[in-house]
């Protein structure tokens, strides 16, 4: 490598104080002054090596051990680093830090072949993860001095993201990996309307790949004959009158047909005699069809399902543990992979603050009727007892719609009664966090969309509305709608939706079946699957109510299409470059999707937490529920009072 480059390479030798400053944005609690720093090890004197004297180990533990092929670019960076790092006993104690290396470049899928620019950033956070490589069989682990975790704030570790300051990875289909973007526009071009399904079906067709039922069988495998194998429809050409299994999105024709399409091409469907598996199955669904391809060039649908979920733990661990959300802020390597010592951390802290609740009040809070704020007075009152982390609050905020007919007094009225009813609660006002989640009826989204469907993601509250209610409030976010809310290891999804309605309207009329899901496909369900826990507050006895049955056809089709709005544009417009926001890969911990078209519920799925508060007054206006929500166990209760 060129002498002038070497400077670029900055490792800095980790010490006790390095150490501290570089894995966190922590606070140094209180007490840190009096504890005593380790002292660091005298540094080894630099030497300069040939790449030639260390291909041979580096061949041996990268390649031999590791599976890995070694590019010159990359030998010429580890000779540099290796000699400024180790010193004259290089051969020895280099060989547990190329190891580390060789183990996380595989943990994070980065290929076969290392090159310098990549090699730099694991080199990186090997440093941040290992005290010194002393020779040893393994590197021994950063000793934090000052644990970040031992006096905190739980205010700290709690951030809600706003969807258009979301940070943004879009999947890399080469690569099949995550890389960041660069901040996405509000015009987007029509390419990107384009792109954003194509990501979303490589995501669906990694995600199935990594299914063991759709994985090649090896020489000795005894389940050969269930192998699922996924056929293109560019292939199909010529193949009549034999069964295939492909993925595609299910689209209307301009012909009034049913067509699925993927990226090599698109294909009539024939769904006459078509069973369907669980879940709603509406356009703008990326779904699997299992049939025959007929000689008039249609497919003769037999069965179609979703594709199955996969859990958040598989989903983190394909991706090498990214950190999506920045979850508290902490925790992240330079090329943002999450510390899951960190995290271990931050799951026993959630699990010692049992009190913890995070209260979601139900969807149509319309200020503009006393019946409301009556009802607001009630569950402020019962909260006020012991103030809950955050109050999540749901439009819409009125009752009509705003459009430009001067009733954006009245609007700022209604707010103005709010803060005047919160100022009889100090205790709520001082410690907890208040969210606003705006609605269909709230600005400016009803002025521009007029009745039609609102644009996603929505924006907040405009401020011009909402001086009277941050004077009151310590604490008050007024979130876009979807946003995100990171409380140390969780990610809970916040949505204002009346998902339920848009699902049964658009519903295509087929034949079901209950066991389509193994006579069709023969897709086991997973361990993930077989403990999902259903806790609906409408069950008294051991048999599902029809809406039990409806509530779980719903999260299914979300979470098993990985995506809170599968439509198409005529249905739900999306602005395009804001499509991550939407994405539900990795699954969140948790799902708060407040839809008073759907009954109450709470529904596990795959290891997520789905929640729904319904309206926030009841048919007959006498008495008000809600959901608390409890960080420690991630399970969530329904109370209620009367009006």
């Amino acid at each position: 490598m060129p002498s002038q480059n070497l400077l670029s390479f900055a490792f800095t030798s980790v010490s006790s104080t390095s150490t501290v400053s570089s894995v966190n944005s922590f606070k140094k609690p209180p007490n840190a002054a009096a504890r005593p720093l380790r002292s660091p090890s005298p540094a080894p004197l630099p030497i300069e090596l040939q790449p030639s004297l260390v291909r041979p180990l580096a061949y041996r533990i990268l390649s031999k051990k590791h599976g890995l092929n070694l590019k010159s670019s990359g030998l010429d960076l580890l000779a540099t680093y290796i000699g400024r790092k180790f010193g004259r006993d290089w051969r020895t104690r280099s060989e547990p830090f190329l190891d580390q290396v060789g183990r996380r470049w595989k943990e994070q899928d980065r290929g076969l072949f290392i090159d310098a620019q990549l090699l730099q950033v694991v080199i990186r956070e090997v440093e941040l993860r290992s005290a010194s490589f002393t020779g040893s069989a393994t590197a021994s682990p950063i000793e934090v001095v000052d644990d970040p975790l031992e006096d905190f704030c739980p205010q700290e570790f709690f951030h809600v993201w706003n969807a258009f300051s979301q940070p943004r990875w879009t999947y890399n289909r080469v690569r099949k990996h995550f890389e960041r973007a660069s901040q996405p526009s509000l015009f987007p071009s029509a390419k990107h309307q384009v792109h954003s399904f194509s990501s979303r079906y490589y995501l669906l067709q990694q995600r199935l790949l990594r299914n063991e039922e759709f994985q090649p069988p090896s020489f000795h495998a005894s389940n050969a004959t269930s192998w699922n194998a996924i056929t293109m429809i560019k292939n199909l050409l010529g193949r009549h009158g034999k069964s295939f299994l492909i993925l595609g999105l299910l689209v209307r024709g301009s012909n009034g047909k049913w067509w699925a399409e993927d990226p090599s091409g698109r294909l009539e469907l024939d769904l006459d005699s078509a069973v369907a598996g669980e879940g709603y199955f509406v356009p703008g669904c990326i779904l699997l069809f299992d049939g025959v391809y007929t000689r008039s060039e249609k497919f003769q649908v037999k069965s179609l399902q979703h594709p199955p979920a996969e859990s958040r733990s598989a989903s983190r661990e394909a991706y090498g543990y990214l950190d999506f959300m920045g979850i508290g802020g902490i925790g992240s390597t330079p090329d943002g992979r999450f510390d899951l010592a960190i995290e271990r951390k931050m799951i026993a802290e959630e699990q010692r603050k049992s009190t913890t609740k995070v209260v979601a009040l139900g969807g149509n809070l319309y200020l503009d009727d006393l019946r409301t704020l009556d009802a607001l007075r009630k569950v402020f009152d019962v909260l006020e007892r012991m103030p809950p982390l955050t109050i999540i609050l749901f439009g819409s905020f009125m009752s009509l719609p705003l459009y430009n007919s001067g009733t954006s007094s009245l609007y700022k009225e209604n707010f103005d009664r709010l803060a005047q009813l919160l100022s009889n609660y100090p205790g709520l006002c001082a410690s907890t966090t208040f969210i606003f989640v705006p609605g269909d009826n709230d600005p400016w989204g009803s002025t521009a969309s007029a009745g039609g469907p609102m644009l996603w993601p929505q924006r907040s509250v405009p401020e011009i509305f909402t001086s009277q209610v941050r004077r009151v409030l310590k604490k008050a976010i007024w979130a876009s709608n979807p946003s995100r809310l990171c409380y140390f290891s969780q990610e809970i999804l916040i949505c204002r939706d009346d998902l339920a309605a848009r699902l049964r309207r658009n519903n295509i009329p087929l034949k079901s079946s209950s066991s389509a899901t193994s006579d069709k496909m023969d897709i086991s369900p997973d361990e993930d699957t077989q403990v999902d826990d259903i806790c609906l507050e409408s069950v008294s006895h051991p048999q599902f109510s029809e809406e039990d049955v409806e509530t779980e056809k719903m999260i299914r089709t979300i979470f098993d299409q990985g995506h809170i709005s599968p439509w198409p544009s005529s249905l739900r417009p999306v602005i395009s470059e804001y499509e991550h926001v939407l994405s539900l890969t990795p699954l969140p911990t948790s799902m708060i999707i407040c839809d008073p078209t759907a009954s109450r519920y709470a529904h596990s799925y795959k290891g997520s937490h789905a929640m729904n508060p319904s309206g926030f007054l009841s048919f007959d206006k006498r008495h008000v529920t809600w959901i608390e929500y409890s960080t420690d166990t991630r399970t969530s209760t329904t109370n209620s009072t009367s009006i």
